[in-house]
């Protein structure tokens, strides 16, 4: 009988066989440093904000652009939203000049009303959005990446129909998202990027479609989580109407 040695065997097996994943944990690593997060840690910060929203209905278009800064701030006594004289005097006269004209843009008052505190706290609580997309998420595959110059590891995620709630699911037909979170070698996150395709109808009789891609940065401070960079648009069409949405943020932090 004929011997095979073993380095004879090692050496006709897959280089990738031969050698373990050094990152195999790596959305363990994610979820466990997401838990050493304080997300009532103090901060100060600025956040300045834009939205554009364009709207098409047979021959009608209807668009609206929104801007405005302003500051937030947590400490133990809860978050503080401050606004400055300046953008308070602007949503006043935006207001008594849509009294006088209908169709005058109002950029200060679109910007306020989209960043309510549910959009606002998306920029403050990511820990929150990342574990309740991790929640839901399959894992397909993670590589070692160089992110900024630095070594980082990149988890591509995958979000299908069923793993949603009865109540997301609601109306819904078709559903995926695509979903990629940059993490350093101890697992923070350092950016994510998702891409969203769904579709559906409403009482059995409307159609609609929709798609979403959101890119967001993160920066940590004082063992806090937070959202430096946001970047979303979004398309829908149903009913005769399409709308397409762009919104950028950007959060500053005080020294």
């Amino acid at each position: 009988m004929r011997t095979i040695s073993l380095a004879k065997v090692l050496l006709s097996l897959p280089l990738a066989l031969l050698i373990p994943s050094a990152h195999a944990d790596s959305l363990h690593d994610l979820q466990q440093v997401l838990k050493k997060f304080e997300q009532n840690a103090p901060f100060s910060a600025q956040v300045t904000a834009s939205v554009k929203n364009q709207s098409t209905e047979g021959d009608d278009k209807n668009v609206k652009e929104g801007l405005a800064q302003f500051k937030v701030e947590q400490n133990p006594a809860g978050l503080h939203i401050r606004y400055s004289p300046e953008l308070l005097r602007n949503i006043d006269k935006e207001i008594e000049t849509k009294k006088q004209n209908p169709q005058a843009p109002t950029p200060a008052t679109e910007a306020m009303n989209r960043f309510n505190y549910s959009e606002i706290s998306i920029l403050l609580n990511p820990v929150r959005d990342i574990e309740d997309d991790l929640r839901k998420a399959q894992l397909v595959k993670e590589e070692s990446v160089s992110y900024k110059g630095k070594p980082a590891r990149l988890l591509h995620l995958q979000i299908p129909l069923e793993k949603l709630s009865e109540d997301e699911r609601k109306n819904l037909k078709k559903y995926r998202t695509d979903l990629q979170i940059w993490i350093d070698e101890n697992g923070t996150p350092l950016a994510s990027r998702s891409t969203s395709n769904g579709s559906g109808r409403f009482a059995l009789v409307i159609g609609f479609e929709f798609h979403f891609d959101v890119e967001k940065t993160y920066i940590t401070q004082s063992n806090r989580l937070l959202v430096t960079e946001l970047s979303s648009t979004s398309s829908s069409s149903g009913a005769g109407m399409d709308s397409n949405e762009a919104i950028t943020a950007s959060l500053t932090l005080f020294n």
